[in-house]
């Protein structure tokens, strides 16, 4: 006789046996006892949390004989037919293969046709997202005003992926992720009855590592009860799931919260050469952060840990400020191993980062470094570039009758640069930047913003660096072309894109600026009053750091 496997031998017969959805069972077990039933009903969520059983319990209970307040009472011939799979009246289609309109227009014909063996005829049609837009179309008109012996039930996993006008003619239930705890509870109850020894630390890790799908977690069950033979222990259960020893998660966890970078790079490299997973071993220093950071702030009662693994973290945390616990959660948990599994880089990376509290944040490396630093021309190898703590720049004392909105950088004193253009002279103030990457920065930002008709980005780009000059408080922006310019006037004349467009340019050139549009090559209200000067790269570089030309002085 061929034994079935545990999710389908132990699956809820009843609403009442339903695990974490009480909520779903609740609500259908009423209207099936009043009898005020859905001819339509859409299940979703995510795997394995109980939306096809859900729907052979409405089945089941719909063509009962014995109803038990809105329940199936499972002794019927009705119930014990549906248990065996031997009830003709309910159909079940997998829409995953069964997508196309040919399909449907079968179910169309047969609907009609009355139900053989019970009071109605349900049709269970799972991952119902897969069907074609044809087919679900097709399907609207059935779906929406079914004979009165036919019901139909859509289980899906993806619910945003069905058509709206399907979703509206079908009341909609969402099933959650079943939390661990209730997990654990279901499979102790079905070790008891298959008479397997099962330590409670092992479920608890079979549970946890379900992330909340009782199929996944029966199924992982069943293996370890054939595999490891009448005991299973929490070793087993590593050893099945390749999380390796539970003890090296916990070192390497201390030497993050300690801040010993040395003992967490050892860890971390012993773990990769004898054949661990970075991503179980990521993933499993996670939880431990995670359970750090409750049992900080007293939140013990959700951390699901062994407990002499909670109580090790207990004497731990007590010793550190909360700062340290926060960082190395935020730092650990945001490392990507979806590209470069392989590599233990991106953990020790991260364990450098957060041990080592004089390190520059990933994220502001990110921000502030080139990935490359251009060569100088006599050298082709790129330069050493040394990183060392960030520190904000020494505040400058500001007069404050220059403190207005446009107090700016002419109020510093200027540094001289003679002879830029060769031509004139000019006296300017500079600060750090670069004029043609500070506008391309804004350039690039401004396109992810529409304007009241056109992405401003897009128009900008129109103006390229060269044809961008400043006139003291104002910024020139000459457009190569007219339809550009008017479409961009257009903009500038609406209130909103004005204000995205300055505060966008004052964010990257460190100061407002009102705004002048020209037409390149055209006379003096056009763009050719772009001064021959302002031409010269040297001088447009200093215009770009911030600075603003004082005086030019005819040679």
């Amino acid at each position: 006789m061929t034994s079935q496997v545990f999710y389908r031998k132990w699956r809820p017969l009843s609403f009442q046996q339903l695990a974490g959805q009480e909520h779903v069972a609740a609500t259908l077990r009423q209207s099936i006892n009043l009898d005020r039933i859905s001819h339509s009903y859409l299940f979703c969520g995510p795997r394995g949390s109980g939306k096809t059983t859900t729907a052979r319990i409405i089945a089941k209970a719909v063509n009962c004989l014995n109803l038990c307040q809105g329940d199936p009472c499972n002794e019927c011939s009705v119930c014990q037919s549906v248990n065996d799979g031997r009830f003709m009246d309910i159909i079940e289609m997998d829409a995953a293969s069964n997508r196309g309109i040919d399909e449907i227009r079968d179910i169309r014909e047969k609907v009609n046709f009355a139900p053989v063996q019970g009071r109605r005829k349900v049709y269970i049609i799972d991952e119902a997202h897969m069907l074609t837009d044809q087919a679900s179309n097709a399907f609207l008109k059935t779906l929406e005003e079914p004979p009165a012996h036919v019901m139909f039930i859509l289980c899906t996993t993806e619910a945003h992926k069905i058509l709206p006008t399907i979703v509206s003619r079908c009341q909609r239930f969402d099933f959650r992720r079943i939390p661990s705890n209730v997990i654990f509870q279901r499979l102790e109850e079905i070790t008891q009855a298959e008479g397997s020894a099962v330590s409670a630390d092992a479920l608890r890790l079979v549970a946890r590592y379900a992330e909340g799908s009782l199929r996944d977690a029966e199924n992982l069950l069943e293996q370890l009860v054939v595999s490891s033979g009448e005991e299973v222990n929490l070793e087993a259960v590593e050893e099945l799931l390749g999380l390796g020893n539970s003890e090296r998660w916990l070192e390497l966890a201390e030497h993050l919260l300690m801040g010993n970078t040395n003992g967490g790079l050892d860890v971390v490299n012993q773990a990769a050469w004898s054949g661990t997973d970075v991503r179980q071993m990521h993933r499993q220093t996670v939880d431990l952060l995670r359970a750090s950071m409750l049992l900080k702030w007293g939140n013990a009662s959700m951390v699901e840990l062994p407990d002499h693994v909670t109580i090790q973290l207990q004497e731990l945390v007590g010793q550190l400020p909360p700062w340290r616990i926060m960082k190395a959660l935020k730092i650990w948990g945001e490392v990507n191993l979806r590209y470069d599994a392989p590599s233990t880089l991106p953990l020790e990376l991260a364990v450098v980062e957060i041990c080592d509290d004089q390190a520059v944040p990933s994220a502001v490396l990110r921000a502030a470094v080139p990935p490359y630093q251009a060569a100088s021309p006599d050298r082709a190898q790129p330069r050493s570039v040394q990183y060392g703590p960030i520190r904000p720049p020494a505040a400058e004392p500001i007069d404050a009758a220059r403190s207005g909105p446009r107090a700016d950088l002419r109020h510093r004193q200027p540094a001289a640069v003679a002879n830029l253009s060769g031509t004139t002279s000019h006296s300017v103030a500079a600060v750090d930047g670069d004029f043609e990457s500070r506008w391309m920065a804004a350039v690039k930002e401004l396109g992810r913003h529409k304007g009241k008709k056109y992405n401003l980005g897009a128009l900008l780009r129109d103006c390229k660096s060269d044809g961008v000059s400043v006139e003291g408080d104002t910024m020139v922006l000459a457009f190569s072309h007219r339809t550009h310019l008017e479409r961009m006037q257009e903009e500038m004349d609406d209130p909103m894109g004005k204000r995205t467009v300055g505060e966008t340019v004052a964010k990257h050139f460190g100061s407002p600026y009102d705004f002048k549009l020209v037409l390149a090559g055209s006379d003096g209200n056009g763009g050719g009053n772009i001064k021959p000067s302002q031409s010269s790269p040297l001088v447009r570089t200093a215009l770009g750091m911030g600075a603003r030309i004082l005086e030019e002085t005819a040679e």
